[in-house]
């Protein structure tokens, strides 16, 4: 974290002076993991990845908000150093209403920076973000919530992806004598890039670049090979600034089936309209969801997942769940085995299946007195289809982690 960011952080807990500080909880976690990836037609290769999460919470105003920071950290052992972290520090408060009312206002803000290793290093970013949020309780057993956030993103490095994003939401979650939870939410939101989007025409480039040699195109061409330069596909003209549009439904209806046993189900699906600059950037398959960093207005989807989860009574967990995606980029090209676009140009296109089990043991309950510690173990099977001959894979994935809460 840069000195900057720390002095931005003491301004903002400076505004506050007076704020009566709780005794702040503080969560951990790390997990490795193991998994045999097989791309499509190649040889299967063993891989490993680690990552972890600090999270340190305390209300503040005698209960009328809340400051915490995050630390989000992980790494892939792939060829090059594709290490991250991403620092974050918020709160929010209650500014109108008390925990009995019927409305409630709450303003919300946070702070974050994010670095990586050598491979990615420029895809570094900093940002800050506010928002507000009413929540209504017009029923006992229904609360309704309506919220706008507003974030700035800059990329030093990458000033096509410095960004300026608008999200609005409303939710709806009802409570059932059946014992069925229903929440269903909407949202829409407009981003503005700093980069200019392309008129269809394209000229294939060598640039310097920090992040290596891949040669992915229609996009930085990240690479852990160590080499100085990439290829790159970018606009022969260009004449407005990159905007885009997101619109988001989701529907999750959850079932106990005992005091001990739930199930549930969610689809959810969003669309992205407008362009976005032809400049995004590709990690190896399966270290991000689907490969590319950090953007979901750069792609429409749609998806289904649905789980089983049983509580036992010495507090140990076992849950199953499945998770269906199809995805279609509106700026990304399909690009064969050596980073050469397809035939005719197609966009790349997405179907992903995951299958997981988890199972979360908590260790010497009567022991750590104010803390809790627990293990967890989780295997997963994906299936990840595309028409991008990188993204087209399967993998199996084992995870150890231990999470320890105070």
């Amino acid at each position: 974290m840069t000195p900057g960011f720390f002095r931005r952080v003491l301004g903002t807990a400076l505004l506050f002076p007076g704020l009566a500080v709780a005794q702040p909880s503080i969560a951990v976690s790390i997990a490795g993991s193991a998994d045999a990836f097989r791309p499509v037609g190649g040889a299967a290769e063993a891989r490993r990845a680690l990552n972890g999460d600090l999270r340190i919470d305390s209300d503040v105003a005698s209960g009328r908000g809340q400051l915490y920071y995050d630390l989000d950290f992980g790494s892939l052992a792939a060829q090059g150093d594709w290490s991250y972290q991403l620092h974050e520090v918020g709160g929010s408060v209650r500014w109108l209403g008390s925990d009995s009312s019927a409305r409630r206002v709450y303003l919300t803000g946070a702070l974050a920076t994010r670095r990586h290793g050598e491979a990615w290093s420029s895809a570094a970013y900093t940002a800050a973000g506010a928002g507000v949020n009413l929540e209504l309780a017009p029923h006992p057993t229904a609360t309704w919530r309506f919220g706008y956030r507003a974030d700035a993103r800059r990329f030093p490095a990458l000033g096509a992806l410095s960004q300026l994003e608008h999200r609005g939401f409303a939710s709806v979650i009802a409570n059932f004598a059946t014992r069925t939870t229903l929440i269903l939410e909407g949202g829409l939101g407009a981003k503005s890039y700093a980069g200019l989007v392309a008129d269809g025409r394209f000229d294939t480039v060598t640039v310097l670049t920090s992040a290596g040699s891949r040669g992915r195109g229609f996009g930085a061409g990240w690479s852990s090979s160590g080499g100085s330069s990439a290829t790159v596909i970018l606009p022969s003209t260009s004449s407005q600034r990159g905007t885009a549009g997101l619109a988001t439904g989701m529907i999750r209806i959850a079932q106990s089936l005992s005091d001990r046993t739930g199930v549930h189900v969610e689809s959810s699906a969003r669309r992205a309209f407008g362009a976005v600059p032809p400049l995004l950037v590709f990690t190896p398959a399966g270290f991000l969801e689907d490969g590319i960093y950090d953007d979901p207005f750069a792609s429409r989807a749609s998806f289904i997942a649905t789980g089983v989860k049983r509580v036992f009574a010495n507090s140990a967990i076992l849950a199953l769940d499945g998770w269906w995606a199809r995805k279609s980029f509106t700026s990304s090209v399909a690009l064969d085995a050596v980073g050469e676009p397809l035939g005719g140009s197609p966009l790349r296109r997405d179907q992903i299946g995951i299958g997981r089990i988890t199972w979360a043991q908590p260790l010497l309950p009567s022991r750590t007195g104010a803390l809790a510690v627990s293990a967890e173990t989780s295997f997963r099977l994906l299936r990840h289809h595309s028409n991008d001959a990188l993204y087209d894979y399967t993998a199996r994935v084992l995870t150890l982690g231990l999470t320890v809460r105070y």
